[in-house]
């Protein structure tokens, strides 16, 4: 059984935030959470996902790429990682 994490609803929400001026068009569309608590690990998750293939997708052909995106896009993935997901 997996254990249930949470991340705080700010954290999500800075985040997103950054991801999507970065330019993560499914950052740009994911709704913000609400209030003052936290939510599942899974909207980070999946918020994190949708970045990355978003960015190895605007990314592909150019030079030096980092684990398929440029330094840029892979910078902004893992600052993403605030929110506390290690494995996703």
């Amino acid at each position: 059984m997996l254990a249930f994490m949470a991340i705080q609803t700010i954290r999500f929400n800075t985040a997103k935030a950054n991801l999507a001026g970065a330019g993560s068009h499914s950052a740009q569309l994911c709704h913000p959470q609400h209030g003052t608590g936290s939510c599942p690990d899974h909207c980070g998750v999946s918020l994190l996902r949708g970045a990355r293939d978003d960015f190895r997708g605007m990314d592909t052909g150019q030079p030096a790429l980092r684990s398929g995106m440029t330094q840029a896009h892979y910078n902004a993935v893992h600052a993403a990682v605030l929110m506390g997901i290690n494995q996703w």
